[in-house]
């Protein structure tokens, strides 16, 4: 990494730190800090969906599976916007309606004080887990691409969420993400149509497909690819219509508000993005 790529890193991280300390005035109660107080306008509340549906994986794994098999990794990707346009369609409004603070309260009005406290505790471990392995993932990408020491990774990302999140709660996560959502469909266009002009158009991208067949490689089976689509449309679906995962609806001010937040067709774009990128470079050991 040289001095330039230092800055940017730098300069990134000081202006998330501004923008978490300047929006935590708006934490005044509990419910400001767990859901914002229910006053953030849809593109908050969705850009906070979008960002956490993804990490590191979806830029070195996942990429470098669109790369070597085409459509068939797409379709985690698809999945999301397609469990998004349900959630905008069915579930949003209703969720919006419970008029309660957490996602952990939606349990107890269904399923009882008991079911709360099992999902709860059991959701501490597993979430730190979840966490530990994005770190990693994102210190390993960081480690070989700006050759920065994985400690130090893990160690000052992790202070740096945990500072965000605890600072300002709900209102300091969404207004960071928002910042991240701009950066990220900024560069992921200058990149992708960077990308086709590099490879000489669509036309050629398809030409230069790097699989003998849609299913991708080592696929005998044109059931076993269907089956693979189905099957994970309909996971995708339902991890972004759970009751933990609907959180973002509580943020929203009204259920228009929350209907409006639903929209995940960004997610297709920026999976196809990932590919062009892939096609384009023509080499499946990058990130895109």
């Amino acid at each position: 990494m040289d001095t330039l790529d230092g800055v940017i890193v730098i300069g990134y991280f000081a202006f998330v730190l501004f923008a978490a300390l300047a929006f935590k005035r708006f934490t005044t109660d509990s419910s400001g800090f767990i859901r914002g107080g229910g006053a953030m306008m849809w593109w908050m509340a969705g850009a906070t969906a979008f960002m956490t549906q993804f990490s590191a994986w979806t830029f070195t794994g996942a990429a470098a599976k669109a790369y070597e098999d085409g459509l068939t990794v797409l379709f985690i990707f698809w999945g999301n916007a397609l469990g998004f346009f349900v959630a905008a369609w069915y579930f949003a409004e209703r969720y919006r309606k419970l008029r309660v603070e957490t996602a952990m309260e939606v349990i107890k009005v269904r399923f009882g004080r008991s079911s709360e406290q099992v999902y709860t505790w059991i959701s501490f471990p597993l979430t730190i887990l979840s966490g530990a392995i994005w770190l990693n993932g994102l210190g390993i990408f960081a480690s070989a691409v700006f050759n920065i020491d994985l400690m130090v990774t893990i160690i000052g990302v992790g202070c740096l969420v945990t500072f965000i999140a605890v600072s300002g709660g709900s209102w300091t996560v969404s207004a960071t993400n928002v910042i991240q959502l701009i950066l990220l469909v900024a560069i992921t266009m200058a990149v992708g149509v960077y990308a086709l002009i590099e490879i000489g158009g669509p036309s050629e991208l398809i030409n230069q497909y790097p699989t003998e067949t849609y299913m991708g490689h080592d696929i005998s089976y044109w059931q076993i690819f269907w089956l693979w689509v189905v099957v994970m449309m309909m996971k995708q679906t339902m991890n972004t219509n759970n009751a933990l995962s609907c959180y973002r609806f509580l943020v929203t001010t009204n259920e228009k508000e929350a209907k409006k937040s639903g929209s995940g067709y960004g997610y297709s774009f920026h999976c196809w993005t990932c590919y062009v990128v892939r096609a384009a470079l023509g080499n499946s050991s990058n990130g895109c």
